[in-house]
């Protein structure tokens, strides 16, 4: 065997509570009329000034959730809570909450400063003060030049920040964006999730942004929040809900996962990490995820997740496993994919992934894997669903 490496390619559980948060929802359910339960008792929080996403499948709760906080759903139970104020009840122009569409909904006949300019004039800003929001606005989203075009007359990222001017030149204390991009091709999507962020970072204001394309969550949030059939899965960090998933449904949506099964048979002396018998071996993980005591859970069925690019070739870590090489795809830019195959008795082969930054190629039939038990992460449940298979229900088998 032979590998080379040719060359680099260029649960509920809310971590903003030690911060100040700009929106809490409290126990949040909206039934509609026809009995149909679309989001069901959830609770979280956003800190202020964050780039907070909804992420989850089609038909989760994640829209339904973002009207419901602007007040076009009233809903079923619950609270909503801005900056310390209650809003639950409060009609929608009284909420100080900025929406944009993903179809930007702008005034046909309208000028792109007159359509900045109508919320101002709702709510009755005028003289300086009306202009000055204007220009501040047509000067951060780059509209000089085009004040007198209709919307007819620009391009869908015109079109996008315009809609965003138009939201933002209001002062809101929370923007709530409802998949603006879905519709943009992939270049555009591109140079628009760009746009976002400068945006965000310039207003410094708090946006929530609902998607159902993980990378982009990933590439655009500080906090996810991942729903699934109207509850939520987990609330944290992007970078903790990437890297210690709450459940094994997160640890499968957000991001590519490699998923194992088996039986905790022991733990650590200094309770950090716990061997865990599998159908393909023996494999030790990290207990940091875990909620309940490690020595509880002896005995226990358990899943464990480990990332793609966390897995090297060879035998040189904690794990190793001997596997059958599928298929090997070099991307000029994004590096290795190896796709692999692992016998297990009684059932049909595991199949497993690798992602390296690196250009690598092999020979070979079989190869041995190794990853850090650091890098296998327990995961203490399988859904905040009831009644959810793991095979069948999440890995699909």
């Amino acid at each position: 065997m032979t590998i080379s490496q040719e060359h680099e390619s260029t649960d509920d559980q809310d971590t903003t509570t030690n911060r100040d948060s700009i929106l809490e929802v409290n126990n949040l359910t909206k039934i509609y009329p026809d009995g149909t339960v679309a989001v069901e008792d959830i609770t979280f929080k956003i800190a202020s000034g964050d780039f907070c996403v909804l992420i989850g499948p089609s038909g989760c709760g994640k829209s339904t959730t973002l009207h419901s906080l602007v007040g076009r759903f009233p809903i079923t139970e619950g609270e909503i809570l801005l900056d310390g104020k209650d809003i639950t009840d409060a009609e929608t122009y009284k909420r100080d909450i900025g929406l944009v569409f993903q179809d930007f909904q702008l005034f046909p006949h309208l000028s792109v400063r007159e359509n900045i300019e109508y919320g101002l004039s709702q709510i009755n800003v005028k003289g300086e003060e009306r202009e000055r929001r204007i220009d501040e606005m047509i000067e951060v989203m780059d509209l000089e030049g085009m004040r007198g075009r209709l919307p007819e007359e620009l391009s869908a990222g015109q079109k996008q920040r315009v809609a965003l001017a138009r939201s933002l030149v209001l002062e809101p204390k929370l923007l709530l964006l409802d998949e603006p991009l879905g519709d943009m091709d992939y270049k555009l999507q591109k140079r628009m999730e760009r746009e976002l962020m400068r945006i965000h970072r310039n207003m410094d204001t708090t946006f929530v942004y609902v998607t159902h394309d993980q990378t982009q969550a990933m590439r655009l949030g500080d906090q996810l929040v991942v729903m699934n059939d109207g509850k939520i899965e987990h609330s944290g960090t992007t970078d903790e809900v990437y890297n210690y998933p709450a459940t094994a449904f997160v640890s499968t949506f957000v991001g590519d996962s490699n998923l194992f099964s088996g039986e905790l048979a022991s733990i650590s002396e200094d309770g950090t990490s716990a061997n865990v018998d599998t159908p393909l071996g023996n494999f030790t993980c990290g207990t940091k995820n875990l909620n309940s005591p490690p020595e509880s859970l002896i005995g226990e069925s358990i899943p464990f997740s480990v990332r793609p690019q966390y897995i090297e070739i060879g035998d040189h870590h904690e794990n190793v496993l001997s596997c059958r090489v599928k298929d090997v795809i070099y991307q000029a830019g994004s590096g290795t994919q190896m796709l692999l195959e692992a016998d297990r008795p009684e059932q049909s082969p595991m199949e497993l992934q690798t992602k390296s930054h690196k250009q690598l190629t092999t020979d070979a039939d079989t190869v041995d894997i190794t990853w850090k038990s650091e890098n296998a992460t327990l995961l203490e449940r399988a859904s905040v669903l009831p009644d959810i298979d793991l095979e069948k229900d999440i890995l699909g088998e």
